[in-house]
């Protein structure tokens, strides 16, 4: 299967042609999907960054259950998942907090995200998304700390109407899986004139016990899901915008699978019982966008938001008598605004400040023959961490190459606020850069290069987290952890045209000061290994990344993305392979328009083995000690428009009821699935 894709890019990627024209519908084909990874809407082409992106139409093709299902396909980003109602892209190599998420450009990222598998993407409605960008490498620059692996950034929907006449628009969305016994439901309605726009949307999920390729089933994958979001649109004139948006989302009970059954190495469970209870997010976000020129900037922007996550858990240990309850919140004010200015037609600079304030509550409760006794909470209640940082990005262009160059001061205060501890507040500042090459070899080809350096100050989770941790571990706190860093370099070729995109991208990273949990030596009373996160790690990272498209005529095409990454770590001058590497992965899918109303949609995932495994991989219940091996699975769609309004989607999943885990994950893929949706837009 990899060497079928490897033909693919190498034999059919197309040729320079002199017969080829270069005209302007080739460009204008292309120019349609704009960006804004550089914080200004630019095309894809036209960046010197390594961008995947993912749109409506392409939506639209996948199977949803989770925002982070979106991202499986694409180039680079590899995705992992704990338990059904969670899932992480990990960007080479790199997860969790080593990574920004943001919804419309606002940071999902808390203090207590973890640096490793964690649920918070899962609480982001798939269904209210109109585009995904994933900026492969690092981005701290624009985006500030955390921005090691990528960024990914979720743009939601946005009503749009022309004319002063009142409007009204609505899509209804079902769906049911077989293999995990679920229904998803949506509800969209848009209504509005060229002045005053709103949308609002309901959806619902409820996901029953999932059965895997062989015909075994999995306890404790029940959960459902509710959300809500409503956004407004202000047109004040042709250049002012104002938006208002609120999103809301909830899992009210979420078992932790892997918690739950037995792991490799166990020969028990850690709990009898472990539920987030609940998981929800809220979101309030306010924006102005200025696109009257003044002698400061051609275009503004201003944002201010407020997320709430909480985190709430009922755990019970095996074979234990006591519940233990948490409940975790995170409270995060961000703002920030972005000018950019043309200052002649070779310079262009996009500056800009933000700002966050994060505080997080923390309690947790012990109950014992109904007796409720006080526990230490996971975090320090009341700890806060704060955030201010200033940023530019200037980008000189000349005849055929541009070159960017962006630098950015971040200034840090993270209080734990610990009644323990003596020095509890940690003040730290960086400055970061990147280096930009971006070359016009023709109207339909581009070689880009960068050279970053990331940065990711350490966090609540890193400095104050206590409690137990999965595999018979009790985590204590430590404040003398560094920032973590990585420097990268990546160089790659992008080819669009009519027939074709290509997007082909190597990369190198030097990851420095990587924290991690340390086992300690000591035990706790109750047998638990007591760990620590320390900066103990190097780590070398390379790989591939690969997408491809071509239309074979007008009703059909290939699309293909081939992955690969290599990593390996340093500590006390030994050395190992890194933590969770993804294996060589990728798919290859063909789409045939048959007619008007069928077309028919072939797919291949597959995934190579993975037995390069760090001493933390091969002691994780979660993964095999022997490895993860790999799978193909067949998969085939079609598409029946029943009127111009109406859509029905079937799918046949894991055609061969294969039996597979995707690596790091705590439970095994679903078997054998019958997938049909319904979408009507009225």
């Amino acid at each position: 299967m990899v060497s079928l894709t490897l033909l693919l890019l190498l034999g059919l990627a197309p040729q320079n042609d002199p017969s080829d024209e270069d005209n302007s519908a080739d460009v204008a084909d292309v120019e349609n999907v704009l960006v804004t990874a550089s914080r200004k809407k630019q095309t894809v082409e036209n960046l010197s960054t390594a961008v995947s992106v993912v749109t409506r139409a392409e939506i639209l093709e996948k199977n949803i259950t989770l925002l982070p299902d979106l991202l499986r396909e694409e180039a680079g980003v590899y995705i992992q998942q704990t338990t059904p109602g969670q899932g992480i892209p990990i960007i080479r190599g790199l997860k969790g907090s080593e990574n920004v998420h943001l919804i419309d450009g606002m940071r999902l990222n808390t203090a207590f995200f973890r640096n490793s598998p964690n649920q918070y993407l899962a609480l982001v409605d798939p269904f209210m998304t109109e585009q995904i960008e994933i900026i492969r490498g690092p981005a701290s620059v624009l985006y500030g700390g955390d921005a090691l692996g990528g960024v990914i950034n979720v743009i939601t929907h946005t009503p749009n109407f022309h004319g002063k006449e009142w409007q009204n628009i609505g899509e209804i969305f079902f769906s049911y899986d077989s293999a995990d016994e679920k229904t998803l439901s949506h509800l969209l309605w848009d209504m509005g004139n060229e002045k005053v726009a709103t949308t609002f949307g309901l959806s619902y999920q409820d996901i029953g016990t999932r059965t895997i390729g062989g015909g075994d089933k999995v306890p404790f994958t029940n959960y459902t899901s509710r959300a809500f979001n409503n956004k407004w649109l202000f047109n004040l004139s042709e250049d002012k915008f104002i938006k208002f948006d609120i999103q809301f989302l909830t899992q009210p009970s979420t078992p932790r699978v892997d918690d739950l059954v037995v792991g490799f190495g166990q020969t028990e469970p850690d709990s009898s019982l472990f539920l987030f209870s609940p998981n929800e997010r809220q979101f309030v976000h306010l924006s102005y966008d200025n696109q009257t020129p003044t002698s400061w900037y051609d275009n503004s922007n201003y944002h201010i938001a407020w997320q709430q996550i909480k985190d709430h858990r009922i755990k019970s240990d095996f074979d234990s008598d006591s519940i233990t309850k948490e409940q975790n919140e995170s409270a995060l004010l961000s703002f920030q605004s972005t000018f950019d200015k043309q200052l002649n037609n070779h310079f262009e600079v996009i500056y800009g400040l933000d700002f966050y304030h994060d505080t997080i509550s923390s309690a947790k409760q012990k109950i014992n023959d109904g007796i409720i006794s006080i526990s230490e909470p996971r975090f320090p209640d009341d700890s806060t961490m704060r955030h201010v940082g200033v940023f530019a990005d200037m980008t000189k262009y000349f005849d055929h190459q541009d070159l960017t160059f962006g630098l950015r001061y971040s200034d840090y205060r993270i209080d734990l606020k610990s009644p323990e501890i003596n020095d509890d507040t940690l003040d730290l500042d960086d400055l970061t850069w990147h280096v930009g090459w971006l070359y016009h070899l023709d109207d339909h080809n581009r070689l880009f290069s960068n050279l970053g350096r990331g940065f990711r100050p350490p966090n609540i989770f890193d400095l104050g987290q206590v409690g137990e941790r999965p595999g018979n571990r009790f985590n204590i706190i430590n404040t003398a952890i560094k920032p973590e860093t990585v420097h990268t370099l990546d160089l790659g070729w992008k080819h669009f045209s009519k027939k074709s995109h290509i997007d082909l991208t190597v990369f190198y990273s030097k990851y420095k000061d990587k924290i991690a949990s340390v086992v300690t030596g000591e035990l706790t009373d109750d047998g638990q290994f007591i760990v620590q996160s320390q900066n103990i790690n190097d780590v070398v990272l390379y790989g591939l990344e690969s997408s491809f498209k071509y239309s074979i005529d007008a009703d059909s095409e290939i699309k293909a993305v081939l992955n690969y990454t290599w990593g390996e770590e340093t500590s006390d001058g030994n050395t190992e392979p890194a933590d969770r590497i993804p294996p060589l992965n990728g798919f290859i899918g063909y789409k045939r328009q048959l007619n008007e109303q069928w077309s028919i949609n072939p797919k291949i995932i597959y995934s190579g083995t993975q037995d390069r495994l760090s001493s933390r991989d091969v002691g994780d219940p979660r993964i095999n000690p022997n490895g993860t091996g790999g799978f193909v699975s067949y998969n085939i769609y079609a598409s029946w428009k029943l009127s111009g309004a109406a859509n029905f989607r079937f799918g046949l999943e894991n055609l061969f009821d294969k039996k597979y885990r995707e690596h790091g994950s705590g439970l095994e893929a679903a078997g054998r699935n019958f997938h049909t949706s319904f979408n009507y837009m009225f």
